[in-house]
């Protein structure tokens, strides 16, 4: 039997002008019509419509993240910035703005607990769609006996523009759990990185034992 499949991104007013209303026109163009997109979005409200694109306020369904953000949206280290101690010149380092890449997390875990899908993919939103996607391909890479599939990056930490989760692992419920407690315990202020490629290879490690 088919896996029902469901993509999800996320972005904000800034991305959105930049690269996201282009990622949801072409998502809507190219993909087949019983794959659903669920957008999760913050200032820009929906403007382009069809049936198998939902839109998500990203902070209602997540009040946690909010909480989370307005917390830590004033300290300029936990936002990115980069003091150096000798000089203390400030430079911004995206590896370390925990807050700006808690979105894409926060995105994929409320999905994982409310879909009723069997694969999800988190797409970026800067991912564009230029010919209509190989949904078997899709599908096998991501077997059932395994909780995600990622781009594996050797010298690297987890690549997460394309992310694939399995929704009906016996796992998937407590993989989202895991996830967002790494932002609301304050996990995350404790690693050497805050962008999500380490999030998601560091909540990994909580599973040596699962595919």
């Amino acid at each position: 039997m088919d896996r029902k499949l469901e993509v999800i991104t996320t972005y904000n007013k800034k991305y959105y002008d930049i690269c996201g209303k282009k990622m949801i026109e072409t998502f809507i163009a190219k993909w087949p019509k019983n794959v659903h997109l669920y957008a999760y979005w913050q200032e820009q409200e929906p403007e382009i419509f069809a049936d198998n694109v939902h839109y998500v306020e990203l902070y209602k369904a997540q009040p946690q993240l909010k909480k989370f953000v307005d917390e830590n949206k004033n300290d300029l280290v936990k936002c990115g910035t980069v003091i150096k101690k000798l000089t203390g010149d400030r430079t911004y380092s995206f590896r370390h703005d925990g807050v700006k890449f808690s979105h894409k997390v926060f995105a994929q875990t409320h999905r994982i607990k409310n879909t009723n899908a069997d694969i999800l993919l988190y797409l970026d939103a800067d991912t564009y769609t230029h010919a209509t996607p190989n949904l078997d391909y899709i599908h096998s890479i991501l077997p059932e006996d395994h909780l995600c599939t990622y781009f594996g990056r050797p010298k690297l930490y987890d690549e997460t523009g394309f992310y694939m989760h399995n929704a009906k692992h016996h796992d998937a419920l407590v993989w989202a759990e895991t996830l967002e407690k790494i932002y609301t315990e304050g996990e995350l202020w404790t690693y050497p990185l805050q962008v999500d490629c380490y999030t998601m290879y560091a909540g990994r490690q909580k599973y040596p034992h699962t595919k």
